[in-house]
């Protein structure tokens, strides 16, 4: 893989974001398929395109591509949330706090473990920084067998709580 550029979403990334998350959606129905699924192709690109353009004008959202060898390696979106108002009566203290909230990471599995989620989760943090963000929340599955170790190792988070699911039906 060549050097890896990080970079803000443009107008004709749609089809590089839908092949990224058609990648993610195999790789995390592989994991459990009774909560993922990989997302039809019928009309992806053009949802990305929109989508990307609607969240690029607001400065709250953070949407990044990896580019490497001339095409989209990997996606990031997150957001960035303010103090809680009332947050003194909340019992979470991040809520007093600005948070940075990494929504989805996803890397074509081609160029899974290459760089390409490190630079874009650096990125991320950098920019949050810059946003005035004092702590970075996301969540992942506990499953996840590639996602654990490069979160907890590489990239220095805690994992702190535990989200269940049960099937009503």
């Amino acid at each position: 893989m060549s050097e890896i550029e990080i970079r803000g979403t443009r107008p004709g990334d749609g089809p590089g974001c839908a092949l990224v998350w058609q990648d993610l959606g195999r790789f995390f129905a592989g994991i459990n398929p009774d909560t993922y699924r990989v997302p039809g192709s019928e009309g992806l690109a053009d949802w990305f395109e929109t989508l990307n353009a609607k969240l690029r004008d607001d400065d709250q959202w953070l949407q990044l591509v990896a580019v490497a060898d001339g095409e989209i390696a990997g996606q990031l979106a997150a957001t960035l949330q303010q103090p809680m108002a009332a947050a003194e009566r909340q019992i979470q203290a991040d809520f007093s706090r600005r948070r940075l909230v990494i929504n989805a990471l996803g890397v074509r599995d081609a160029d899974r473990r290459g760089g390409v989620g490190t630079a874009l989760m650096l990125a991320a943090e950098q920019w949050g920084r810059t946003q005035g963000a004092e702590v970075v929340l996301l969540d992942t599955e506990l499953n996840n067998h590639t996602s654990m170790p490069f979160y907890e190792q590489r990239m220095g988070f805690t994992a702190r709580a535990v989200q269940f699911r049960k099937e009503l039906g």
